[in-house]
């Protein structure tokens, strides 16, 4: 790396750590945060892992460690174990009471004991394209993660989403080497990259099987070509010399069956190592309880009909010889599981453009990426996408670092470099001759073709896992996951920098240009950004709701909203997270509701009090919510772009509605 280059990534990481840090300053604590919080302090404490087991627990128990080392104290009143309850909300909730002068210190703490997540996934992304496609690829993908919008909202929060990013896309590119040149020592440290990838979400899982597959289809497919045209080259050039003999073959045959053996073994140490951290991340915590002892709530583990509720939860398999099998996870891994599956088939209701309902829509993270998204992301994607279709050109293992791609070649192929001593004959230097020519007129287009495929893989397989869950739409940050592999496969596009056309050039320049300025445009209110085709996050509540735009990150902003308004009384206050105003040392309450019941008996008029209100857009964008009328209102100000605040000085009556849609909220 010259000394210039790292300058500039030295640079992008430092500012990108620094964007994280005053972002998780300038942001109260958001819905999920108030129960990983209490949840992360309780592995440490307690060293159980009941609390928030529907995601796995190593992000939050890294940003949980400073203030474990500190000795903070929290108190666990109303810990459950029964898997159907979440109580960590509830004692998120009395800790932030209890420490009203210090709780927004100790998450900013928290949050920035995540910073290294997000720095993890930007070095990844830079070393995977700078293999791929060259110097300025691998500095272009840095860019599209530092300055992601997505990935400066999320990498600032103790969620689990940003450091599951990071770390399954550097697994994958550990998995990569491995797949490069199968040595054990890449084995081992794929294993141990899947078994912390595993800890952090379970959209993960995937890679169990996802990982063999590729391995087999390099093994069948590409390498078999590869190998095939030489095993052609040797048949056609060197009949009847002593590398054409059946003494050759048979070295060949031996060797071919030697390295499935070696492969084989690998694939079988990575999955132990990778089982053995995810229960060493969990404390071993009940591993290996049969599959019949567990208390399930999901339809499809408890084998309860839709609609049956069972409280105390039941187990198909209890009784049958599946349920006597030992599980080898924590017992809280396959809860949490259980929980999340029975959390979509009880569904919730969800907001897409206007439209509230009960349960998703199969499209919506194509169109949440669509419009959260910057253009010139978005731009880079396409143009990378008709590359890829037009034309195959790239860098890596035949241009670039081309690292195991003739690490022992001759015996990858089970031919031996010397016949008769250390010394190589004419005939095998006219053999190997013979081989690099075959090798480049298809071997490129063949790595090439894979690097592709395997880079793209795990976006397309979380979109579609993610997808396919219908019970609720409410969060971009579920396929963020695949968000680095895009940035990735984009920055393809820095190969039109190689072209002769100033015109062609300037392109992939003005898209990172576009795309770091709409972000910054923003900041520090990434977690609202919407991009120009929203339009803009001035109008994202046209389009998304809940993590996409009003989260109950701005608390801190209406606190210091409400110190500059002094006289804005009465204050009612309608947030979206957990913690309140009065939390927060705001004085304010609750926005008072009289409900009025229509002559004719069939709907309710809604009449509010005089006074200032301010509202989350979560609840503003809810056609069957009796603050929504706002929305139609004109603001007299803004609250980042998550909240609103409107100036009512008369009594009004709002508008009417059905009753039932007061009765049953769809």
């Amino acid at each position: 790396m010259k000394w210039s280059e790292k300058v500039a990534v030295g640079f992008l990481l430092l500012l990108h750590a620094i964007l994280l840090a005053w972002s998780a300053v300038r942001h109260s604590p958001v819905v999920d945060e108030l129960g990983h919080m209490p949840a992360g302090l309780s592995h440490w404490k307690l060293q159980r892992f009941d609390l928030y087991n529907v995601n796995p627990p190593l992000v939050r128990t890294v940003a949980t460690l400073p203030l474990h080392l500190t000795d903070m104290s929290i108190a666990f009143a109303g810990y459950q174990i029964l898997p159907k309850n979440r109580s960590e909300f509830m004692i998120g909730s009395r800790w932030i009471t209890a420490h009203p002068d210090s709780f927004l210190r100790h998450f900013t703490i928290a949050r920035w004991g995540c910073i290294p997540f997000s720095l993890l996934g930007a070095v990844t992304c830079f070393l995977w394209a700078r293999e791929l496609y060259g110097h300025a690829a691998g500095l272009m993908a840095l860019c599209l993660w530092c300055f992601s919008p997505n990935i400066l909202a999320h990498g600032s929060l103790i969620t689990p989403d940003a450091g599951a990013t990071a770390i399954g896309v550097t697994a994958c590119y550990v998995f990569r080497k491995w797949l490069a040149h199968r040595t054990i020592g890449r084995a081992a440290f794929s294993g141990l990259m899947l078994g912390l990838t595993l800890l952090t979400k379970f959209t993960w899982l995937f890679l169990l099987g996802l990982w063999p597959l590729c391995w087999l289809v390099k093994r069948l497919v590409f390498e078999t070509v590869r190998v095939n045209e030489r095993q052609g080259v040797s048949r056609r050039c060197f009949t009847g010399s002593v590398i054409d003999s059946p003494a050759a073959s048979a070295l060949r045959l031996t060797g071919f069956t030697r390295r499935w053996r070696d492969d084989l073994g690998h694939i079988i140490l990575i999955m132990t190592v990778a089982l053995w951290v995810l229960n060493s991340g969990y404390l071993f915590e009940d591993s290996f309880q049969k599959l019949g002892d567990f208390q399930f709530f999901s339809q499809s583990l408890s084998g309860r009909e839709p609609g049956n509720y069972l409280p105390d939860g039941a187990n198909r398999f209890r009784g049958t010889l599946l349920g006597q099998i030992p599980m080898p996870v924590p017992r809280n891994f396959l809860q949490g599981i259980d929980h999340i599956k029975y959390e979509y088939e009880e569904g919730y209701r969800s907001y897409l453009r206007g439209v509230k309902r009960h349960g998703g829509w199969w499209y919506y993270y194509l169109y949440a990426m669509l419009v959260k998204m910057p253009v010139g992301t978005l731009v880079l994607i396409a143009i990378a996408s008709g590359q890829v279709v037009f034309y195959h050109r790239g860098r890596g293992v035949h241009g670039g670092n081309t690292e195991g791609k003739n690490a022992n070649e001759g015996e990858l192929y089970g031919v031996r470099r010397s016949v008769g001593g250390s010394s190589k004959s004419a005939m095998e230097n006219e053999r190997e001759a013979m081989y690099r020519e075959a090798d480049a007129s298809r071997s490129p287009i063949v790595s090439t073709l894979f690097e592709t495929v395997y880079l793209l893989a795990p976006a397309i397989s979380i979109l579609w896992l993610v997808s396919s869950q219908t019970g609720f739409n409410h969060h971009l940050r579920y396929v963020l996951p695949a968000f680095p592999f895009l940035f990735i496969f984009a920055s393809r596009t820095a190969l039109l920098l190689e072209s002769r056309l100033f015109v062609v050039q300037a392109i992939p320049v003005i898209c990172v240009a576009w795309m770091i300025s709409s972000s910054l445009s923003v900041y520090p209110h990434s977690l609202s950004y919407f991009n120009e085709l929203a339009p803009g996050s001035i109008n994202g509540w046209k389009n998304l709701d809940y993590s996409n735009i009003d989260w109950g990150q701005d608390m801190i902003l209406v606190k210091e909203w409400v110190e500059q308004h002094p006289n804005a009384k009465p204050l009612y206050i309608l947030q979206t997270g957990f913690v309140s105003p009065q939390q927060m040392g705001i004085d304010a309450q609750s926005p008072p509701l009289k409900t009025k019941r229509s002559a004719d008996g069939k709907s309710l008029s809604s009449e509010f009090a005089p006074g200032w209100y301010i509202i989350g857009l979560t609840r503003l964008v809810d056609p069957h919510d009796p603050f929504h009328e706002f929305l139609g209102r004109k603001p007299d100000d803004l609250i980042g772009y998550s909240m609103r605040i409107y100036h009512m000085s008369d009594r009004q009556i709002i508008r009417s509605l059905p009753i039932s849609d007061f009765d049953h909220p769809e």
